[in-house]
């Protein structure tokens, strides 16, 4: 049940409320209100349900009504319970904390993606592997309400719990901007490019790959269709087997990002892409480190000093993990 918000600001031209008290059907982040406190994700808010913490029972109908940074007491029956704040979540703390079938593509990888395949507002996206839809998302924030992401899952229960994630984040605001096709990249990206432009009926057969060797046709005619997309992105294990399939409808000079997590795969797809007019301009791994920066009480300060606090500089202790190289491929020419 999506229900209409109370508008109390929003930046011009922008899909995001920017201030609205929490209904029934949002997702909530609820941090306990003291040092070292626990946050979690949790929602669909629901008058009848309740959130159940070390610290008692915090129910959705005392968060549903209030406005974001509101704090809520949870009750406990042997005594006074804590002290939470309420606060919708940004999409860096979505994407991690939401319900998940597969893993990911977390937030540090998602921004070098997008600056990757330097997304503009009203762009049109192709995405192959929708997964938990957490690119998507980024993708659909970065195009904007007049472009789309046509995302390709090969799952039908993946896209569809994928949607569902979609559709729980800020009440759907990113929903009409994606667009969620089910099936093998190569098997349906004909239907895809139909359902973008109508007229290119009566040059592909939606129902078919575009030929029995798509490199072949390639080589001997080209682009036999106008190029639509703007930028794809490729999270699946061996994407240099889609590069036929898709590369006639990758307008020049735009890009091909892939997502490998092993460097044998990206070898595999650099040495795939000599083949075609593609240019392997960047291979990186993203590393995001967090720091601990707080104040600290001295437990034994200096009679001498002038303040018994001191200032606490470290990295935080969250491991750090590779998760994947990210190959950015340019469109050299059409022909």
């Amino acid at each position: 049940m999506i229900l209409a918000r109370k508008i109390i600001g929003r930046v011009a031209g922008h899909p995001y409320v920017t201030q609205a008290t929490f209904a029934d059907g949002d997702m909530v982040i609820v941090r306990e209100c003291s040092r070292g406190g626990k946050s979690a994700l949790i929602g669909p808010l629901s008058p009848s349900e309740s959130y159940h913490t070390r610290k008692g029972v915090l129910p959705h109908n005392a968060i549903i009504g209030q406005l974001p940074r509101a704090r809520i007491e949870s009750t406990k029956k042997d005594g006074a319970g804590g002290l939470f704040m309420a606060q919708f979540p940004t999409l860096d703390e979505y994407v991690p904390l939401c319900s998940r079938r597969c893993t990911p593509i977390y937030p540090k990888d998602a921004s070098a993606i997008l600056t990757m395949l330097d997304t503009s507002p009203g762009d049109c996206i192709l995405e192959a592997g929708t997964g938990n839809a957490g690119l998507s998302m980024y993708l659909a924030r970065a195009v904007g309400p007049n472009g789309k992401v046509h995302t390709v899952e090969r799952s039908s229960s993946t896209s569809e719990h994928a949607q569902l994630v979609v559709e729980q984040f800020r009440r759907g605001v990113l929903m009409p901007s994606i667009v969620f096709h089910v099936g093998v990249l190569g098997e349906v990206i004909n239907k895809v490019a139909v359902s973008i432009d109508k007229s290119l009926a009566t040059v592909l057969n939606a129902e078919k790959p575009l030929a029995e060797d798509p490199e072949q046709t390639w080589k001997e005619q080209g682009n036999i269709v106008a190029p639509l997309f703007d930028g794809i992105v490729l999270d699946m294990p061996t994407p240099w087997t889609q590069l036929p399939q898709i590369f006639g409808f990758l307008k020049t000079d735009r890009f091909v990002i892939c997502y490998l997590p092993s460097i044998s795969q990206v070898m595999d797809l650099v040495r795939a892409s000599r083949q075609w007019p593609l240019l392997v301009e960047d291979v990186v791994e993203v590393d995001w480190r967090s720091w601990d920066i707080k104040v600290a009480v001295v437990r034994n300060p200096d009679p001498l000093a002038a303040s018994d606090e001191a200032m606490v500089c470290r990295p935080t202790h969250t491991p750090i993990g590779h998760t994947a190289f990210l190959v950015k491929l340019r469109k050299c020419g059409a022909q």
